[in-house]
């Protein structure tokens, strides 16, 4: 196996994590994620109910990792796999491995189902906290360290900024432009202080910056 392949593969893994107790669609969920053997470029991913006693009861799709010069995501195996599970039967597979049914999906036969909501935040929480998790000293400013869901598509990101006494709140639609509000978060949050107002529903900040906006 290459070591650009291993790393792809790897890559795939947090992302899918989410979903060993969310389903992908009715009772599916992750169950497992495994190198394709013969060090093929590409990624099975078990699927079956979360009650699941053996392998036996589980279908294993496998996801080519590049499909001419495009790489696989593991949002576009997520969206595929949701795809697949709501139609409800299971496949038949190619072969069976440890009783699991091997199929084989064709990206470009597959449509991917739509990201939700939750998706997106969830998408904007785990980049945040990443960049909190690389700095052992805690030194990021500013620095996530809550969140809450007031609705489907809002979130209110809770942050110790430097120069600011107490958490600082941002209140972020998930429906946006979530590459950019990311980047702008920091600028924002340390800077647009006339913006900030106190929030008397919520004892977790001091203060709340809207940025919906976005």
């Amino acid at each position: 196996m290459h070591e650009e392949t291993a790393r792809d593969q790897a890559d795939l893994i947090p992302l899918l994590l989410q979903h060993l107790h969310a389903p992908l669609a009715g009772t599916s969920y992750v169950r497992g994620v495994l190198p394709a053997p013969g060090g093929a470029d590409a990624v099975r991913v078990a699927v079956g109910p979360v009650t699941a006693e053996s392998t036996g009861e589980l279908t294993l799709y496998e996801f080519p990792l590049v499909v001419g010069e495009d790489c696989t995501t593991a949002y576009d195996v997520i969206g595929m796999l949701r795809t697949l599970c709501g139609e409800g039967s299971r496949p038949a597979g190619t072969g069976t491995v440890r009783g699991m049914p091997v199929v084989p999906v064709d990206p470009s036969a597959v449509a991917r189902a739509e990201e939700t909501a939750a998706d997106r935040g969830l998408r904007l929480v785990r980049t945040l906290v990443r960049a909190s998790c690389f700095d052992e000293d805690h030194t990021t400013d500013p620095l996530l360290h809550g969140f809450l869901f007031l609705q489907q598509d809002l979130v209110r990101l809770y942050f110790r900024a430097d120069g600011l006494p107490g958490v600082t709140a941002a209140d972020v639609r998930t429906t946006g432009a979530l590459t950019a509000l990311t980047a702008a978060l920091p600028t924002l949050v340390r800077g647009e202080r006339e913006q900030m107002v106190p929030d008397d529903t919520d004892p977790h900040c001091a203060r709340v910056l809207d940025v919906t906006y976005w």
